[in-house]
């Protein structure tokens, strides 16, 4: 007993410590197109005792080429002694700004999001607002790459009654990353996110045939 305690009073301290080094913050993994529809499937390692975390994302076009839907959904297993598996949901919305073309090589999305994640009485919420840039440069065949980065302020309070006091901070978080496409379905991504919380992910997507990208 005495060992749960300690280990929900170090989770505790490790989120709220500036909101504990954001420990539950991975990164987004958002292309910089919009789709149509997109399943991804991402394994991370949370830095600051978060853990490793699998987390499913489905991106949903809008009716409109330029607008998505997307949501999150998942957990995590934290380090700390005691401290049970956190889970993680969220929603979003993202809008195509630009597209590369002959006098601006780069694509922009603009990015909002708000989600939480919950356990062991505490819960972290936060509201991500960015836009991700980035250059797609196609390869041999079906083959492209494009790098990016997608950086974002982030409202985040932490809450909960294993948390003696509420807080809320803006934090700045930078995703570094890369989509890698083998053909029109399928891509793997890899992402690097850096902030008051670190975390390094990668991830498979599948889009279903026929749908655009």
């Amino acid at each position: 007993m005495i060992r749960r305690i300690l280990g929900l009073s170090a989770l505790a301290l490790a989120i709220a410590a500036p909101l504990g080094a954001q420990a539950y913050v991975y990164p987004a993994f958002q292309p910089t197109r919009v789709a149509e529809r997109e399943y991804n499937f991402a394994l991370v390692d949370i830095d600051g005792g978060g853990g490793t975390g699998l987390i499913f994302q489905w991106r949903e076009g809008l009716g409109n080429p330029r607008a998505q839907f997307t949501m999150d959904a998942g957990f995590s297993d934290p380090e700390f002694a005691g401290a049970d598996t956190r889970f993680i949901i969220g929603g979003g919305f993202a809008y195509q700004m630009l597209r590369e073309k002959q006098d601006m090589p780069f694509d922009v999305v603009f990015t909002g999001n708000i989600g939480a994640s919950f356990g062991n009485d505490v819960t972290l919420l936060r509201i991500p607002v960015g836009v991700a840039v980035g250059h797609r440069f196609p390869i041999e065949g079906n083959f492209a790459i494009t790098p990016y980065v997608h950086p974002r302020l982030s409202i985040d309070r932490i809450s909960g009654d294993a948390v003696p006091n509420s807080d809320t901070e803006v934090n700045l978080d930078i995703d570094i990353g890369g989509s890698f496409e083998f053909n029109s379905q399928m891509q793997a991504r890899l992402a690097f996110l850096l902030g008051d919380g670190d975390a390094i992910g990668v991830s498979f997507v599948w889009t279903p045939r026929g749908l655009r990208r």
